[in-house]
């Protein structure tokens, strides 16, 4: 089956009708432009006419890179909701379930979070300069429109949101909460920015050659970032969801099950494991817990969970969907309680990589 727009478009249409309906989604665009237009407009048009050339570059690119804001956040805030917001709302089942190919379904949500973007960043931009034209004084509007700062703007704006756009699906996808998906989104669009600030304030000095250069770079990390989500997007997990759970919530742990009218043997070992509060994946649903390898049951925030256990060697494991632990091995001595203890990554660069490598994603800790 080949690559239809027509399916892409659906599902951008939907997508579309969605946000109407979300509040959350028109407050983000209706007061983040606001936020980032406020400071520019008040910088431009409280230059003096006595600033030099240097100042006077410094404060028209700073104006500048609040404007390039917007298509790195606001697309990366709508693309972090793409995907683990549906299964929230328990509407993404149906959707993958039908003949949609997974790159009309990435294109269409990609265009969903591109339109709006492009919309309102250009539109602000619009509206910035017919201020600086009325209000700023001249020689600032003979600056503010030179061709090299115009450049920067109309090329770099497209280009920055679909690398935004791009993460935000990367994420959303492997997320399990609307709400850390979209702050790992917003994290992870703001590195492309960096080169683009020091062409703003003009410590690289933005030529054409090099304006061009560093677009062609970014266009093809773009289409690199739709290759590589396409290879990622596992529609059997998402439509499934986690690993499934025995019937039995808490085994033995290697203990002999008594007969029906036998006596309980004596449990020789505990294993006492605690949940700490705080980490990244604070709330939410509880960890499992995996011991030997075997799901033995669960554990919430801020509880404590007690196991029997046989004398000898074994393995633990705490996961959530495919984010996990990594496994600890321990000994355990006859009448000995053997204590750890867990919660969710503290910090965001470790979190980040635990999309490459998922045993970063919790931590678990012998006490």
């Amino acid at each position: 089956m080949s690559f239809s727009w027509g399916r892409a478009s659906a599902v951008l249409r939907k997508e579309l009708r969605d946000y109407r309906h979300n509040r959350f989604v028109i407050m983000t665009m209706a007061m983040l432009p606001l936020i980032f237009i406020a400071l520019p407009v008040v910088d431009i048009v409280t230059i003096p006419a006595s600033a030099s050339n240097a100042r006077l570059d410094k404060l028209i690119g700073l104006s500048l890179l609040y404007m390039l804001l917007i298509p790195a956040i606001v697309p990366s805030v709508l693309s972090a909701y793409s995907v683990v917001g549906e299964r929230e709302q328990g509407t993404l089942e149906p959707v993958l379930t039908t003949p949609l190919r997974r790159e009309e379904f990435l294109v269409g949500k990609a265009l969903a979070a591109l339109v709006p973007a492009l919309g309102i960043a250009y539109a602000v931009f619009g509206v910035f300069l017919v201020i600086a034209a009325a209000f700023a004084h001249p020689g600032v509007t003979s600056v503010l429109f030179d061709s090299s700062h115009l450049l920067v703007q109309l090329l770099f704006t497209p280009l920055l949101a679909g690398w935004s756009i791009w993460v935000g699906i990367a994420i959303s996808a492997r997320s399990s909460d609307v709400r850390v998906a979209q702050q790992l989104s917003t994290f992870a669009s703001l590195p492309p920015l960096a080169l683009v600030a020091l062409m703003s304030l003009n410590v690289i000095a933005p030529t054409l050659g090099l304006a061009l250069g560093l677009g062609a770079a970014l266009l093809v990390l773009d289409g690199l970032g739709w290759r590589g989500v396409s290879l990622l997007f596992d529609r059997e997990r998402l439509v499934t969801g986690h690993r499934s759970r025995p019937a039995a919530r808490v085994s033995t742990g290697g203990l002999p099950r008594p007969a029906v009218g036998e006596r309980s043997p004596t449990v020789p070992a505990t294993l006492s494991l605690t949940r700490k509060w705080g980490g990244i994946m604070q709330g939410g649903r509880p960890f499992e817990i995996l011991l030997d390898r075997e799901l033995v049951g669960d554990i919430s925030s801020q509880g404590t969970v007690e196991l029997p256990l046989q004398p000898g060697r074994h393995t633990l494991q705490i996961g959530i969907g495919r984010r996990t632990s990594p496994t600890r091995e321990f000994d355990a001595s006859e009448g000995e309680m053997v204590r750890f203890w867990c919660r969710g990554q503290l910090f965001w660069p470790l979190y980040l990589a635990s999309l490459i490598k998922a045993d970063l994603s919790i931590t678990l800790k012998r006490e």
